[in-house]
């Protein structure tokens, strides 16, 4: 079981603290580093730390060991800590066109053992820092927190809680905005609770009482920018409190725990297919029209509509799908590949996207509703994955114009009686 970090071995004043952030937009949005050390500079006696971040958009785990930066940097040595940041989500996974959490077997334990590795190569810690559920999808905070704790606990590596501490933060007070605009990403007061729970971790130290406003270099798209410096975080004594006071709280719970907790939540519900009705060819041909729910909702492309069009060519059955997005773009339209039609399922093929990404499996079942499938797609080697669904009809006819009635002539007048 791993102890709590033991700050009796903190270097000596003088020597600074050397912490290394390998992560993406969660680390770099309002520079989270800066934010750690002007903690650290603010409390009583000051702490020296110095950090360096190693960041991109997006990135995860397994892409910065492949493209190198991270782990150059690492192996440069001098680093106290390690601060391992996956992507948000563990990799891709969409269900019905809502992100929900990867397996984090796939890929992110994986590449987390191989950091950690190389990290007490060089003699350094390796934390964890646990990020948050997503502000549409709170009930996803138990498998990122299950995600994270599972392989920290077997490299006896710490957990940075901060999505422990943001779930508490927003129970006590579901108006705190922790969340950029875009539900996902840390505002300024999302990045300071979350620098804040790192302090702690870091220095077992409460954080309560350290400055509200800091200030520090920005690092857009996670490049540092180290001539311009800006205020990166600026909070009312009050509004910091609460922030601070969650930050122990949570850390200490999570002490006394033994550094981690169980938790056992249900894998994601993946959806299915119907009973389908026997399928005969003339009543597959031609068009249908309806919902498709598989692309991301979050990027404003789901729910899709989806026009499928099915014809006989010889003894032949081909076909040509196009997808219209919720946010007005289009792809396609793609020839349907490797048609086939069984007793009760059609499937095919398409493309992800006109991009090449991969291809897209589908298989669909007759109902009395319409045609009803079922979407899958994963990508071998980044084991992004989709399954989603789509609901087709046979679009409407427009009504004939109706014939206009004959209009019968009114009789002529009568002739006025004839004169005396």
């Amino acid at each position: 079981m791993w102890a709590p970090l033991a700050f009796a071995e903190t270097p000596a004043p003088e020597r600074p603290l050397h912490v290394l952030f390998i992560g993406n937009s969660y680390t770099y949005n309002n520079n989270l580093p800066a934010l750690l050390e002007g903690l650290a500079a603010s409390a009583t006696p000051p702490r020296r730390i110095k950090t360096r971040a190693v960041t991109q958009p997006g990135v995860r785990l397994q892409q910065h060991w492949d493209r190198g930066d991270a782990l150059a940097a690492l192996r440069q040595g001098h680093w106290d800590y390690v601060v391992l940041q996956e992507q948000s989500t563990l990799g891709l996974l969409l269900i019905e066109g809502r992100h929900e959490v990867n397996d984090p077997e796939l890929a992110f334990h994986p590449y987390a053992r191989r950091f950690a590795e190389e990290a007490r190569k060089v003699g350094a810690q390796p934390l964890f820092l646990l990020t948050w559920a997503r502000r549409d999808t709170p009930e996803s905070q138990a498998r990122l927190t299950q995600a994270y704790m599972s392989v920290a606990r077997e490299l006896e590596a710490p957990i940075i809680p901060a999505g422990q501490a943001w779930a508490r933060a927003r129970q006590e007070d579901p108006s705190a905005v922790l969340y950029h605009q875009d539900g996902s990403h840390p505002s300024p007061m999302g990045s300071y609770l979350t620098a804040s729970t790192l302090y702690t971790t870091l220095t077992g130290r409460s954080p309560v009482g350290l400055a509200s406003t800091l200030t520090g270099h920005p690092m857009p798209e996670g490049v540092l920018n180290p001539a311009k410096t800006v205020t990166l975080v600026s909070l009312t004594p009050e509004q910091a409190e609460p922030l601070q006071r969650i930050a122990w709280e949570t850390y200490e719970e999570l002490r006394q725990s033994g550094g981690y907790v169980e938790v056992q939540p249900p894998s994601p519900t993946l959806p299915t297919l119907p009973e389908g009705l026997p399928l005969e060819l003339p009543v597959l041909l031609g068009s249908w029209q309806g919902e498709m729910r598989f692309y991301s909702q979050e990027a404003g492309q789901s729910p899709a509509t989806l026009h499928l069009l099915l014809k006989q060519a010889g003894a032949q059955l081909g076909g040509t799908v196009r997808i219209v997005f919720a946010n007005g773009k289009a792809e396609g339209p793609f020839p349907l590949e490797a048609l086939a039609m069984e007793p009760t399922r059609v499937r095919f093929s398409t493309p992800l996207l006109s991009k090449g990404r991969g291809k897209v499996e589908h298989e669909a079942v007759l109902t009395p509703e319409g045609l009803v499938g079922l979407a899958r797609y994963e990508d071998p080697r980044t084991h992004d994955r989709y399954v989603g669904t789509w609901k087709l009809q046979r679009p409407e006819l427009p009504a004939a114009p109706r014939e206009p009635q004959a209009v019968s002539p009114e009789p002529a007048p009568a002739a006025p009686p004839a004169g005396p």
